[in-house]
């Protein structure tokens, strides 16, 4: 199973967005996908003593219930957060502390991915 990230920076969100990070996670199949959306404040989330954070966990027991893996899910989690850490670097982005971030993670089989680009994948 492939794991790929995109995600979408607003410079001037709804004030109650503003600093936020919204997750949406899709797990594709053969015939349907299961998604999941989660937010969280942005500093929550890139916390890395903060183990609790609650989009994280709502997240890992999204995962956990659809049937994934726990070396996949602790993956994705993994590969997630350092992507977050890339797109919110103020050194390599034009992501600021104000600015909304959506951030899609897809789970995608093998089987559904062999038409894609080997670069792509995370």
């Amino acid at each position: 199973m492939s794991i790929k990230f995109s995600h979408e920076i607003d410079n001037n969100p709804e004030s109650e967005d503003a600093g936020t990070i919204k997750v949406t996670a899709t797990i594709f199949g053969d015939d349907d996908s299961l998604t999941f959306t989660t937010l969280s404040l942005a500093k929550d989330f890139m916390d890395d003593g903060n183990d609790e954070c609650k989009s994280k966990e709502d997240l890992n027991y999204f995962l956990l219930e659809a049937g994934i893996n726990d070396d996949l899910i602790y993956d994705a989690l993994t590969k997630l957060i350092m992507y977050v850490d890339e797109v919110t670097c103020p050194a390599s982005s034009k992501h600021s502390p104000g600015c909304a971030l959506k951030v899609r993670l897809d789970l995608v089989p093998d089987s559904l991915d062999d038409d894609d680009d080997e670069d792509s994948q995370c």
